[in-house]
């Protein structure tokens, strides 16, 4: 009498092999898309949070001139609002070539982004573990004038 064995067929190895290719063939790229949707996602609220910032910051300036000297006409005012330091272009947050000196680099935390100054009226924040991280960015353009906005520009077409 033979003793019973218990294993797989090489039929039934091959079909397993066979499904577990099929289904790794449609959850790959979906991952991949996962991964892209999240450093997409990353840089847009990086984006909201940076508005948000600049205009709670224009706003401490409106509500504390007569105290603090803050003005929404000075090309560049450095002073101090509420015991923090800040550089600022008619109200709103410097941009610019001096990062980390209390311009808009230092107002908000930029983890996961890199910071790089483009010259005295631009900053951009760059997703470095990008496929193309000069595309995967949000760039921070002072206020040129009194009347004038801040701009910021979000590209995600690299991320």
């Amino acid at each position: 009498m033979r003793p019973s064995q218990y294993g797989f067929t090489l039929v039934q190895l091959v079909c397993c092999i066979a499904v577990l290719a099929v289904l790794s063939a449609f959850a790959v790229p979906r991952f991949a898309s996962m991964d892209q949707q999240a450093r997409i996602s990353a840089v847009e609220t990086f984006a909201g949070t940076l508005n948000a910032t600049a205009d709670e910051v224009r706003s401490l300036c409106r509500t504390s001139a007569s105290t603090s000297g803050c003005s929404l006409e000075s090309a560049s005012w450095q002073g101090t609002i509420d015991g923090k330091r800040y550089w600022l272009n008619y109200g709103w947050p410097h941009s610019g070539d001096e990062l980390g000196t209390r311009q808009v680099d230092a107002l908000i935390d930029s983890s996961g982004l890199h910071a790089a100054a483009l010259g005295p009226s631009a900053t951009r924040f760059v997703r470095s573990d990008a496929p193309a991280p000069d595309r995967c960015s949000v760039t921070y353009y002072g206020a040129g004038g009194p009347p004038e906005h801040y701009q910021l520009v979000t590209n995600v077409s690299g991320c």
